[in-house]
């Protein structure tokens, strides 16, 4: 009986070796930092619908930033965000990972299913790397790191895949069911929450901007009843086919990009505190330069989202430079530098507290502009004398009478545009107000 029991211990042994019992440490820190970040990315593509106030914690400057790659056409596939793929992928990863504790299975299988895993991500790695460096030319940070993390799980897969190749496969029959039942135990839910949160989004986002709404008009009721009364909404887009061409004409020019004859005319109502208006903005201008400088003229009016110098605002607003950054930018369009100054201004979304306040004193706007060309003592007098002013006071008016609920708010041909603020989205716009 002895003898027996021994043998059978040695046998179980020896079958036992054939399995994997250990899990690996690698696999599964990947698959969890993975996890993590693909989440982050789910919730800036979030905050990015419901046009969030602030600039993500990803964003440094114009060519590095997660929220400009997050946010453009490609940030979503069968609209579900890509966030919300990368959580499922690192969950299967990690749902193959844990198998040796779920199923006796073979070393060389788990190799061959984690290679091919694997594989399908460096796959997607290719082409999404390729959309962030050649067709945006913007590099996302949260991106990255999720692409240099599949880069290193496949290595590390082919590495191992390689040394096992020559072991036989004896694994647990049920060992693939098992793997797909974990698989779909933790993937389904992060995927579902890719589905359901730009619903949730739509949900909830009318009642905010039913809320701004309601602010604006009982604020502007006292001032503006006489002129909303006797305009028509048709009028006011009728309005913004047209604008003033100097600074001589009614309460200042309107700056703008492009040709004057131009058959698309874009308007744009914005706000500095606004992270959509700054990637609206890049991404018009991109489209704008693929479709032809020439064809569409591009319209840059201000929104600001605080009562110091827009009436319409109940409240200072959550931005406190917006104002000073409005007017300081249309006085360094007086000088022929508004985009310029414009660009510097929005670069304000991905600097501290502690920049914003020094970079945005009048020190810090003279500096700039003194560095743009801009003759600094007609500079500082325009902004401290609040010339600007009225027009902005203009401006915000119009989009009053356009029942504004928020930022950007974009108009072609007098039409408000509704659809994705990419690069893709604006030229195909475009190219079809072009066909009319």
């Amino acid at each position: 009986m002895q003898q027996e029991f021994v043998m059978e211990n040695v046998i179980k042994k020896e079958t036992d070796s054939h399995f994997i019992k250990k899990l690996n440490p690698i696999s599964i820190i990947i698959s969890i930092i993975g996890f993590g970040v693909s989440l982050y990315a789910l919730i800036v593509h979030i905050q990015l619908l419901m046009n969030s106030s602030g600039a993500a914690m990803c964003d440094f400057n114009a060519k590095v930033s997660c929220s400009v790659v997050i946010g453009s056409s490609y940030g979503e596939f069968a609209s579900i965000p890509l966030g919300a793929y990368g959580m499922t992928y690192f969950a299967i990863l990690l749902s193959a990972s844990i198998m040796p504790r779920i199923a006796n299975i073979n070393k060389k299988w788990l190799a061959t299913v984690e290679l091919f895993l694997a594989s399908i991500g460096i796959t997607v790695v290719i082409i999404l790397a390729y959309i962030s460096y050649t067709v945006l030319q913007i590099t996302c940070p949260t991106c990255s790191v999720i692409h240099a993390l599949i880069v290193v799980y496949f290595v590390t897969k082919l590495l191992q895949y390689i040394k096992l190749k020559n072991e036989t496969k004896k694994s647990q029959h049920d060992a693939l069911t098992r793997l797909m039942a974990v698989c779909l135990c933790l993937g389904i839910p992060p995927l579902a929450s890719g589905l359901l949160a730009p619903l949730l989004v739509d949900y909830f986002k009318p009642q905010e901007a039913s809320k701004v709404k309601a602010e604006t008009q009982s604020t502007a009721n006292s001032s503006s009843q006489t002129d909303t009364q006797t305009a028509t909404l048709n009028d006011l887009k009728r309005s913004l086919l047209t604008f003033n061409k100097t600074n001589f004409v009614g309460n200042g020019e309107d700056y703008r990009r492009g040709s004057d004859s131009a058959k698309v005319i874009v308007q744009m109502f914005s706000d500095y505190g606004c992270p959509h208006c700054r990637i609206a903005t890049e991404a018009i201008m991109k489209a704008q330069d693929i479709v032809g400088i020439n064809k569409v003229l591009y319209i840059y009016r201000f929104f600001p989202i605080s009562n110091k110098c827009n009436p319409y605002i109940p409240s200072a607003g959550v931005f406190e430079y917006t104002c000073t950054l409005t007017e300081a930018t249309r006085c360094a369009g007086q000088q022929g530098k508004f985009w310029e100054f414009k660009s510097w201004a929005f670069s304000g979304q991905f600097w501290s507290d502690a920049q914003r306040a020094e970079n945005f004193s009048i020190n810090g706007l003279t500096k700039e502009a003194a560095l743009l060309g801009i003759n600094s003592d007609q500079f500082t007098q325009c902004v401290q004398g609040n010339v600007e002013l009225q027009k902005i006071k203009d401006d915000a008016h119009i989009a009053n009478q356009l029942n504004i609920q928020g930022t950007p708010m974009i108009f072609i041909n007098g039409e408000e545009y509704t659809g994705a603020h990419s690069i893709d989205a604006f030229a195909n716009s475009f190219n079809q107000m072009l066909k009319n």
